[in-house]
């Protein structure tokens, strides 16, 4: 069997779930006999952060039709005789297309996280449709519908699920890192503290979430509301916490590195996104052992099924998602029961052995099979 040798492209700036989620599959990929290689941009986040991980390529991807990128990336499957390439971007994927018509023997494998559907036109049509695309990585059931919704065979797109790391959380006692919490922020232990840790972006909905949050105040209900991360929609949402009398209420911690630490401090994770390709921040709120409220979008059903992992609300529903949030709040038994089997569905469903191991078998299928 032919030995698997990858190039990953990334073409991202900043780090964010999926560059989490490419470390990850490096680092497991490396106990197996594939060898990687890592195309990134110069002065991005993952030019540092994967320092070590795998040997890196840097090369400034200037959007997908850099076509200096492109004789970059073709010079380097001829000097690392890469068999194939893994594009994590949407921007990789396409220059991993031009790539391919001009090193037409590299298979390629193309990693779908997002759940939308891609745009329409011609050129996207082509992009999606060209069987120059030996498979698609979808990180859900849910994404997997989406593509295969656009035209694309079901044949050729295969389900590889998320995953995180569960073992940080093996190290923090819940009881005291809530306590710590409190007393850095003054706050009362005694209530239940909900959480989230995600960038304050338009797709996380936090208006929604800070909506939520007023009709629970409204309702009398005993919480805290911490915020964990830092983004464009920052100011906005510091204005609706105070037009919305919830300075007490509610704590913006901007972007915090320990994000083990801080969930496991908490008792319940809100999620109110838009859409979600799948949600791996709600895996690490499951490993931390905290229950899941969630909007019902994307492939966040795969991981929070309603009244037996966390319970869900519509996405853009404050009624609803402050109904659901009231109903943990209340009960301590509910919330246990539901954070429990979080817990172990994500430690049987989604795990990084699987994750990986996944991944290293589409490559090998690929490769094994003939050309398009």
């Amino acid at each position: 069997m032919e030995q698997p040798r990858v190039l990953h492209i990334d073409t991202e700036l900043t780090w964010r779930g999926g560059e989490n989620q490419l470390r990850l599959l490096l680092e497991g990929l490396a106990r197996s006999d594939a060898e990687n290689f890592v195309a990134v941009r110069p002065g991005s986040a993952a030019a540092e952060r994967l320092k070590g991980v795998a040997p890196l390529l840097a090369i400034p991807m200037r959007g997908g039709v850099d076509l200096g990128a492109v004789r970059a990336l073709a010079r380097a499957v001829d000097r690392h005789a890469i068999g194939l390439i893994d594009a994590h971007t949407a921007n990789g994927h396409s220059l991993a297309l031009l790539t391919k018509l001009l090193r037409p023997k590299v298979r390629l494998a193309v990693h779908r996280r997002v759940d939308y559907a891609p745009k329409p036109g011609p050129v996207n049509r082509w992009k999606y449709a060209t069987p120059k695309v030996d498979r698609y990585i979808a990180i859900s059931e849910a994404i997997r519908g989406v593509l295969t919704g656009y035209g694309i065979a079901p044949g050729r797109v295969a389900v590889v699920r998320s995953a995180v790391d569960g073992a940080p959380y093996a190290r923090f006692s819940r009881a005291a890192e809530k306590a710590a919490l409190a007393k850095a922020y003054g706050i009362d232990p005694g209530l239940v503290f909900l959480g989230n840790a995600s960038a304050l972006s338009p797709q996380k909905d936090f208006p929604t979430l800070l909506e939520a949050a007023r009709l629970l105040k409204a309702q009398g209900a005993p919480f805290h509301l911490f915020i964990a991360g830092d983004g464009e929609q920052r100011d906005q949402l510091e204005r609706q916490r105070i037009a919305a009398g919830l300075e007490h209420d509610v704590t913006f911690l901007g972007f915090i590195e320990a994000v083990p630490q801080f969930l496991s401090g908490l008792d319940v994770f809100a999620l109110s996104s838009e859409y979600e390709g799948l949600g791996t921040i709600l895996l690490e709120a499951a490993h931390a052992g905290l229950c899941l409220v969630a909007t019902r979008v994307g492939g966040v059903p795969e991981i929070v099924r309603d009244g037996e992992t966390g319970l869900t609300a519509p996405s853009h529903a404050p009624e609803a998602l402050a109904a659901q949030l009231a109903r943990v709040i209340a009960g301590a038994e509910l919330r246990e029961k539901l954070a429990g089997g979080a817990q172990a569905h994500v430690r049987r469903e989604f795990s990084l052995a699987a994750m990986v191991g996944g991944n290293l078998e589409v490559y090998r299928e690929i490769l094994a099979s003939p050309q398009p």
